[in-house]
């Protein structure tokens, strides 16, 4: 009798019966029943809890241009942030400056973009 009790009613042995209930969820909480190999359903399950951040630019015609942010890093005890253009496959780097992304001058630019190359990119 108590192994009745923790069946949904489905007799789906393999946990993909969608009634959402008794633990057969419990590799992706969406109830979407892939499992880590064949995730595929774009519900974000199996994802790193990680938020995606983008920042709207404004191209040469005024069109808004949602661009994600791809990378963050440290760099002379300030925060430097990349974006990238999904249009263009551009990537623009920005300086946190107050809570503002800012553009650095010409110089801090070159200087921040060989940094990056040179110690981050070359690590990978």
């Amino acid at each position: 009798m108590e192994k009745d009790l923790e069946k949904c009613g489905c007799n789906d042995e393999e946990k993909n019966c969608g009634c959402g209930g008794h633990g057969h969820d419990e590799d992706h909480e969406c109830n979407c029943k892939h499992d880590d190999d064949e995730h595929e359903c774009g519900c974000g399950c199996g994802e790193e809890d990680e938020e995606d951040f983008v920042i709207d630019l404004e191209d040469e015609n005024g069109n808004i241009v949602t661009c994600p942010i791809i990378d963050e890093f440290e760099y002379e005890e300030k925060s430097y942030y990349l974006a990238q253009n999904p249009e263009e496959d551009s990537v623009y780097l920005f300086r946190l400056d107050n809570e503002e992304l800012v553009v650095p001058d010409e110089e801090e630019f070159d200087r921040v973009s060989a940094y990056y190359q040179d110690e981050l990119v070359g690590e990978e």
